[in-house]
């Protein structure tokens, strides 16, 4: 079977150039498959705009700039003839499936299958769950003086919503004996670690501090498989995922306090975050496009 895996990745794309959301996904589903006989191909998105996509059987489109090339909505690919869409489709013998973090339903007319990371509340058979996971070769614990991380801090992302929760992090983390790791203290922070990078962080710390909404944030189950506890502000919590890992709720300053000088058990977080693989997403996709 052939699979091609669209995303910002191609090719020639190694693991130094695994960073974002959608170049992890593609990194580790195209992995998983690869171990399960399946021929998956990484396709460049951007490569669909000069060159036709290599047949196959299926194909999965992960980027937002294939989605929206799909979709027909992105600037470069408006009144083109023929679409992505139908080059798509003329290239592939089954199924073209998008691979997202929830069921939105806009994306329905245009993919055969919806694989989410979460559950799916749909009830259209289009949507399957798929899941996620953390690579234990690289997320494992690996920790020694009490240390945390703190994911970016959003203020002009989210226009202010949650200044409220960043100030208490910014008030509380300073006034603990604890070591700090914010690689990306802004959102709109310049300076990238690669992937590696960051697991060596993860794999330090004891909490993981989050900043965002979103279901399928990778670095909450990336540190939980590194034996991290999630440590999650009442207004960012989302139980489809965060509830699978082990985790804390926090509303107040003294709640923080309390939860970041209590003691951790990273065997017993990272068993229970196992539970997810990659290898389980590949097989849920073999079996619902068999």
């Amino acid at each position: 079977m052939k699979i091609n895996l669209i995303s910002n990745l191609g090719e020639g794309s190694t693991l130094e150039d695994v960073g974002n959301f959608n170049r992890t996904i593609a990194w580790f589903i195209h992995e998983a498959l690869e171990k399960q006989g399946v021929d998956a191909r990484l396709v460049r998105d951007r490569d669909l705009l000069t060159n036709p996509p290599p047949e196959a059987d299926h194909a999965i489109v992960i980027s937002n700039v294939a989605m929206n090339f799909v979709a027909g909505t992105h600037k470069a690919v408006r009144g083109r003839v023929p679409s992505i869409l139908s080059q798509l489709r003329k290239a592939t013998k089954g199924k073209i499936s998008i691979y997202l973090d929830a069921d939105y339903p806009q994306w329905f007319k245009y993919f055969d299958h919806v694989f989410t990371v979460v559950k799916p509340q749909s009830k259209d058979p289009k949507c399957v769950y798929a899941g996620w996971g953390a690579d234990p070769e690289y997320c494992y614990p690996d920790q020694d003086e009490k240390a945390l991380f703190l994911d970016s801090l959003m203020y002009e992302f989210y226009k202010g919503r949650f200044n409220p929760i960043y100030d208490i992090y910014k008030k509380v983390l300073p006034s603990l004996d604890i070591k700090v790791y914010d690689p990306w203290p802004t959102y709109h922070n310049s300076v990238r670690l690669l992937w590696t990078q960051v697991q060596d962080i993860l794999r330090k710390t004891h909490f993981h501090c989050c900043t965002q909404l979103g279901e399928s944030g990778l670095t909450r189950i990336e540190a939980a498989t590194s034996g991290a506890l999630l440590v999650v502000p009442r207004a960012l919590y989302k139980p489809r995922t965060m509830a699978s890992l082990e985790h804390k709720i926090w509303s107040t300053e003294e709640e923080l306090i309390k939860i970041l000088t209590s003691e951790t058990d990273p065997t017993n977080i990272r068993k229970k975050a196992l539970a997810h693989s990659w290898d389980k997403v590949a097989s849920r996709i073999l079996e619902t496009l068999a």
